[in-house]
């Protein structure tokens, strides 16, 4: 794997920095990302906050849609759903996205992976914009 960092077409959006989101794969309509559990995001019981897990699912939706997007075509999250099963309390947080189909509008299914279990599953919908 390369250490390189991977580029966006559409720049760097902020928010990976500040959440320590890291693109680890972007290729072919999938993607993976990372996340260091970060005490900042924390709920009132020491585990990672649902907007945190939803924050790097969506990220990862996202980059998965980015790899297969023609160039200069912008897109937006138009829907999003997500069930958390498993608390996230240390660790790396992992999330697998794959673009379901193609098109105007791409639905896109990913996965939470904390020690080695799943611990959310979400599925989005993208629709490209003029």
């Amino acid at each position: 794997m390369s250490t390189r960092p991977i580029r966006l077409p559409f720049g760097h959006p902020e928010i990976f920095d500040t959440m320590k989101i890291e693109i680890l794969r972007m290729e072919d309509g999938e993607s993976e990302l990372s996340m260091p559990f970060l005490e900042q995001y924390t709920q009132h019981y020491g585990m990672l906050h649902g907007g945190a897990i939803f924050t790097l699912a969506d990220a990862a939706c996202g980059v998965a849609v980015a790899s297969v997007a023609k160039e200069g075509k912008k897109f937006l999250t138009s829907g999003m759903n997500i069930n958390y099963l498993e608390p996230i309390r240390e660790g790396i947080t992992v999330c697998r996205a794959k673009v379901l189909r193609q098109g105007r509008i791409m639905p896109v299914e990913s996965e939470v992976w904390n020690s080695g279990v799943c611990a959310a599953k979400a599925s989005a919908i993208y629709t490209l914009i003029d």
